[in-house]
């Protein structure tokens, strides 16, 4: 058991690393906007760019990694890419510049999902309900750990901060030297990935992560504006990523109990509910709340796909992770330019529309199995 036990770590801990990449422009926002004289439109694309990009090659990475059987070597180059990108982003002085920096960072979150995902269920057959659940906490941590640590790293070196961060992908590329999973190359064919039910649940999935960036990202500049420093907004809007790391497991074992769509519907409903309270009555109790509804359905969405998807766990994971980079990519755009217009309270309002939109879309939505036990051949 030492080997599983050794990967599960190496790619939890990949999954930590890596998300906790994807969310630190944001904390960075009130600089960027006061040094830089953006406006939230042009932070929106900054935030939006790296999501944009991992939507449109994830799909195909994903497959062509399977396909060779080049999944570990797959993800030391993402860790590679994401720290060269983040120093480059330090480099640029120009939105533009930044934007082609951004693109950088996209093309590094493309990777790790499917690979990691999959190589999971190659380790754990029989255990792969307990693998997808632990490794869940792992990218919630690293959520969480995004605006606490960029946050600290902004009030004591401002930009420079941009330069620090890219030491843990550097780490993690030596890290996964380690892993030596042995992979068996799968013969698939691309276009037999897609189905109208997965491509259901690719719509399903967006509204998770439209709800979450489109908040999340302009959080910090929401308490900055409040009178908050950079530490302190960054310290609050934190608390909504917090409650994901008690959320995700405990959606899973919920959802093996009452079912992937019950709970997704219950988590999309509740999302609206404590964001309408929020909005109202801002407070970091609501804000933990808020967090807790939208991050418990996030492996219940893995699961899902894997249910009403192919043979290939990878392209599987890689079609819903692609449409969860869609919705990913143009909230903050979208919410950026609502701010910019009508404020914080009617910007961040619209998501609850959005959440009540996706749970009524699962009553087209049909799963072939229910249990979390996914075939990756």
């Amino acid at each position: 058991m030492a080997k599983p036990i050794k990967t599960l770590t190496l790619i939890t801990l990949s999954h930590l690393v890596n998300d906790w990449y994807s969310l630190l422009i944001p904390p960075a926002v009130p600089l960027l906007k006061f040094i830089y004289h953006l406006n939230y439109v042009q932070i929106g694309v900054l935030v939006s760019t790296p999501y944009i990009v991992s939507a449109i090659l994830q799909t195909y990475i994903a497959y062509l990694a399977e396909k060779k059987a080049k999944r570990v070597l797959a993800l030391k180059l993402g860790f590679l890419i994401l720290s060269l990108s983040f120093i480059v982003f330090y480099f640029s002085n120009s939105f533009l510049l930044m934007v082609l920096a951004a693109l950088l960072i996209g093309v590094g979150l493309s990777i790790y999902h499917p690979q990691g995902m999959g190589l999971l269920a190659n380790v754990f057959k029989n255990q792969k309900g307990m693998a997808l659940g632990v490794n869940g906490i792992g990218g919630a941590i690293g959520f969480f750990l995004a605006p606490v640590s960029m946050g600290y790293l902004l009030s004591k070196f401002g930009l420079k901060a941009f330069l620090l961060v890219a030491i843990p992908g550097f780490l993690m590329v030596i890290i996964l030297m380690l892993c030596k999973q042995e992979e068996k190359p799968l013969d698939i064919v691309l276009k037999h990935v897609f189905s109208k039910e997965l491509l259901i649940v690719g719509f399903v999935a967006m509204v998770s992560p439209f709800f979450s960036r489109g908040i999340s990202a302009f959080l910090p500049a929401y308490f900055y504006n409040k009178g908050q420093n950079i530490l302190d907004a960054n310290l609050m809007a934190s608390v909504m990523l917090l409650a994901g790391i008690i959320a995700q497991p405990i959606g899973g074992k919920l959802s093996d109990k009452f079912g992937r769509k019950e709970v997704i519907f219950a988590s999309y409903t509740l999302m609206a509910v404590f964001l309408i309270l929020f909005l109202f009555f801002p407070n970091l109790i609501l804000l933990f709340l808020l967090g807790f509804a939208t991050s418990v359905s996030i492996p219940v969405r893995h699961a899902l796909a894997a249910e009403v998807g192919g043979k290939s766990m990878n392209a599987n994971i890689a079609v819903s992770y692609t449409m969860v980079m869609v919705g990913a990519s143009i909230a903050p755009i979208l919410i950026g330019f609502l701010i910019d217009n009508f404020g914080f309270n009617i910007a961040f309002g619209i998501n609850s529309i959005i959440a009540i939109s996706g749970a009524l879309l699962l009553f087209f939505v049909k799963p072939k199995q229910q249990n979390l036990t996914i075939s990756s051949n």
